[in-house]
């Protein structure tokens, strides 16, 4: 299984006045139950929604004032295809002036006719979990998903960007390693390369200590850095909750309400109380908050 090497990423980086990264749950339901996801459980934690229009445009309308270079992921936890009006979310924020709109999705509803709408709207970028290069190790892993629909979609979309896109928007096919599927990750590269397609391969995580990710546990051992993604990014939910890590899909851990205060005010309390937290290097918030498990650092 591919490792989480922490020993590799500079995370001394913080983003002070404003985040880098924004993560926007506009739809948080999810059409699969994916085997290394815990996104069956959200309800017993939040309802699946699609977050209020009014509230989506004023937190563009705050970013394009504040940091309108900084990654716009458009999806939190669910998939953007059941937001109907995902594309007229993307043309307001692309006209705002945000120059780095991206989504990820499963691809089973990115269809033609859905595509050629998020691509006219000026998406920058477009990321497609799949996770396998065989059917039966799909089905095994996006538990509900269409295999064959799915590359066909992805194929679709590669086209269509050629035909209706600009030429700096881009696609990228992702492929998180796990022990079901880490047999199948060159030939995977092998054929979305042969088909002019990016590709993303990411090891294991655990969604802040939901499941098991016993990749995670190598870093144990390893000296402790800060979490570029506790520093840089904010991550709020469909109803306007924060969550102070950017996989706790459930947000389990809370830090302000976009609806009560402003991005700014929220993440400059984040950052503020992610140092008292941390101690800059020497512990880390999943360490205290998360059962001891964390994205990059493993086990604490």
């Amino acid at each position: 299984m591919l490792k989480s090497d922490i020993k590799k990423a500079d995370r001394t980086t913080e983003a002070v006045e404003f985040p880098e990264v924004i993560l926007i749950d506009n739809c948080s339901a999810c059409n699969l139950r994916c085997s290394m996801c815990d996104h069956v459980n959200i309800r017993n934690h939040r309802r699946t929604q699609i977050m209020d229009r009014a509230l989506y445009e004023r937190i563009i309308d705050e970013i394009a004032e504040e940091n309108p270079c900084a990654r716009i992921w458009e999806i939190f936890f669910g998939d953007p295809f059941l937001c109907k009006d995902m594309a007229e979310r993307i043309a307001y924020a692309k006209g705002k002036g945000l120059t780095d709109v991206v989504l990820n999705t499963n691809g089973c509803l990115m269809t033609p006719a859905r595509s050629g709408a998020v691509i006219r709207a000026g998406l920058d970028a477009m990321y497609v979990g799949i996770d396998a290069d065989t059917e039966e190790t799909y089905d095994r892993i996006r538990i509900g998903g269409d295999f064959q629909a799915v590359i066909e979609n992805v194929l679709t979309y590669r086209d269509l960007l050629a035909t209706i896109g600009r030429t700096d928007q881009q696609l990228f096919v992702q492929y998180v390693v796990s022990d079901i599927n880490k047999d199948e990750v060159e030939p995977f590269k092998a054929f979305w390369r042969a088909n002019g397609v990016n590709v993303k391969i990411r090891p294991k995580i655990s969604w802040a200590g939901l499941i098991d990710a016993g990749n995670l546990h190598d870093n144990a051992a390893v000296q402790r850095k800060p979490c570029y993604w506790l520093m840089r990014a904010i991550n709020i939910c469909a109803d306007g909750e924060v969550a102070l890590c950017s996989v706790d899909l459930h947000c389990r851990i809370k830090c302000g309400n976009v609806n009560e205060h402003t991005v700014k005010e929220i993440w400059q309390g984040k950052v503020d109380n992610a140092f008292v937290f941390t101690g800059f290097g020497d512990h880390h918030a999943g360490r205290n908050f998360y059962g001891g498990m964390c994205y990059f650092n493993g086990a604490a």
